[in-house]
């Protein structure tokens, strides 16, 4: 059987001409992985529902098993050495019933925002699951993220519903709203 066309490291090239490696996450990348969620401002915690504590980003590494999950990292060389700036992943679930569906996740550090990287991991993520055999890839994202929403909907994910106050906001000091989007793969 052939590898998977994703876990061979894929070099892409941001709006700003930064050079971006996107490879799957290994044990090796706990530090550089909180490093970049320790390290996320207010203005992008205030788009992600759940916070970052040492313990969940250190669980997401205790069992990597790239069948129920596939992290995708991007990396960028610096005059400081590698650093890690973006986090995407797909979840499969795991009940016969769900297994044409994957869930998406995406987080990309300030630093690298509004230079395309986004658009480029949801499209990046989307060839996965196609080659996964995934049948409908869903999100969910906070109501008031209309940047991302709007990239969503360009890349052909569908508003399938509203939650109301779907989590607290330590951010915002509130509960908010999140929708649940999902693009039907061809």
């Amino acid at each position: 059987m052939t590898e998977p066309f994703w876990m061979t490291p894929k070099k892409v090239r941001l709006s700003d001409g930064t050079e971006v490696t996107l490879r799957p996450e290994i044990e090796s990348d706990l530090e550089a992985t909180w490093e970049m969620f320790n390290s996320i401002s207010d203005n992008t915690l205030e788009f992600l529902p759940i916070g970052f504590t040492r313990e969940r980003v250190e669980g997401w590494f205790k069992d990597i098993d790239y069948s129920k999950a596939i992290p995708i990292l991007g990396f960028v060389e610096t005059t400081e050495g590698t650093r890690m700036i973006s986090s995407s992943s797909l979840g499969f679930k795991q009940s016969d019933i769900y297994q044409h569906r994957a869930t998406f996740g995406i987080t990309v550090h300030d630093d690298y925002q509004g230079k395309g990287l986004g658009k480029i991991l949801t499209q990046y993520m989307l060839d996965i699951a196609a080659e996964r055999g995934v049948k409908k890839v869903e999100l969910s994202v906070v109501a008031h993220n209309e940047r991302a929403i709007h990239i969503y909907k360009k890349m052909g994910y569908e508003v399938e519903g509203l939650i109301k106050m779907e989590h607290y906001n330590p951010v915002l000091g509130k509960y908010c709203d999140a929708y649940i989007m999902g693009k039907i793969l061809e």
